[in-house]
C-alpha cells in the first residue's frame, strides 16, 4: 500500500463544484470513465488537500465534475507501479465548453493531451446539439408567437433574451443558454466565498476574474455596464470565440454573465448583446 495525496489549488474557476476522485479498478466497475472501470476515492473541494490509501500497482487517477459530464469533463494522471507515496496537485481551468475541468500540474504527455482534445470535441458536440435544439424550438415558436422575448430566471437573477434561446444543462455554471450563434454563461459567486468580498467594487471583481483566468484585456464601462472582452481559441482546433464578460453585484453575490460567439459573427450581435446585458435584473 502507499499514500496518494492530491492538492486542489484554490481558484475562482469551478470554485463551487466538488471534484470527484476515482482510481482505475478493473474489479470494481463502480463507474466507467473513458472506457476505464473505476472506483471512487473521495471528493475535493476548492483549495482542499486530501490523502488516500491505494495499492502499489500502476493505475490511472481520474478527476471528474460529475457522472453526467464524466466523458468530456475529466482529467487523468497515470501512476507508475511502486511503493513510494505520491503527491499530485492541480486546479480547475477555464473552459466552459468542457465544464471548466480540473488539470493536474506537470501532466502534458501525448496520451493526456490526446484525451483533452477528445474531451473538447465531445463538449463542442454536446453544446452544439443543445444550441441547435434551442434554435429549432425557437424557430418553430416564432411562427406562432412572432418571436417574443422571454425572461429566464435563476437564483434571484433574471435576463431577457429572444425566445430562440434554450437553457443548456450539464455545465459548470449557475445557468447557461444557447442558440445556433450565441451562448450565454451566468455564474453566481456568493460574498461568503471570501473575507470582505462584499466590499469589492465591480471593477475590482472584474479584475480578480481576469487575473484568475490569465486575461489581459482592460475593464471597460458603457451604458451603465462594467465588462471586459477577450478571445479564446479552443486547443486542437482553429475555432476562436469572442467573449463579452459583464459583472454585476446583487444583495448577496457577484454575478459574471458572459456572451460568447464565434469570431466571424460576434460583431453582428454586439448591439443585441449589450441590450441583453442591460436587461439583467436581481431580486431586491
Amino acid at each position: 500500500m502507499r499514500k496518494l495525496t492530491i492538492k486542489r489549488r484554490k481558484s475562482f474557476v469551478g470554485c463551487l463544484a466538488k471534484m470527484k476522485v476515482y482510481i482505475e479498478d478493473a474489479a470494481s466497475g463502480e463507474l466507467v470513465i473513458n472506457d476505464v472501470p473505476c472506483k471512487k476515492l473521495g471528493v475535493l473541494g476548492n483549495g482542499e488537500e486530501k490523502s488516500f490509501e491505494i495499492e502499489s500497482q500502476s493505475a490511472k487517477i481520474f478527476i471528474i465534475a460529475d457522472k453526467l459530464s464524466k466523458n468530456y469533463c475529466n482529467e487523468f494522471y497515470q501512476l507508475d507501479e511502486g511503493e513510494e507515496d505520491v503527491f499530485l496537485s492541480g486546479q480547475n481551468k477555464y473552459n466552459p465548453i468542457t465544464g471548466n475541468p480540473f488539470r493536474f500540474d506537470n501532466n502534458e504527455n501525448d496520451v493526456v493531451i490526446h484525451n483533452r482534445k477528445k474531451n473538447l470535441k465531445r463538449g463542442l458536440i454536446i453544446f452544439a446539439v443543445a444550441a441547435v435544439v434551442g434554435f429549432a424550438v425557437g424557430f418553430t415558436i416564432s411562427y406562432i408567437v412572432n418571436s417574443r422575448d422571454e425572461t429566464f430566471s435563476v437564483k434571484g437573477m433574471s435576463i431577457t433574451l429572444p425566445n430562440e434561446f434554450e437553457e443548456v444543462h450539464g455545465t459548470d455554471f449557475t445557468a447557461a443558454y444557447g442558440t445556433e450563434d450565441v451562448a450565454v454563461f451566468a455564474l453566481q459567486e456568493k460574498f461568503s466565498l471570501l473575507e470582505d468580498f462584499e466590499s469589492y467594487s465591480l471593477r475590482e471583481y472584474a479584475n480578480m476574474v481576469k487575473i484568475a483566468n490569465n486575461i489581459s484585456s482592460s475593464v471597460k464601462t458603457a451604458y451603465g455596464l462594467t465588462y471586459f472582452e477577450y478571445e479564446s481559441t479552443n486547443p486542437g482546433t482553429s475555432d476562436t470565440f469572442h467573449y463579452y464578460a459583464f459583472v454585476y453585484k446583487a444583495n448577496d453575490s457577484f454575478w459574471l454573465i458572459q456572451f460568447a460567439a464565434s469570431d466571424d459573427v460576434y460583431e453582428d450581435y454586439t448591439e443585441e448583446i449589450f441590450d441583453w446585458a442591460k436587461s439583467v435584473e436581481f431580486d431586491s
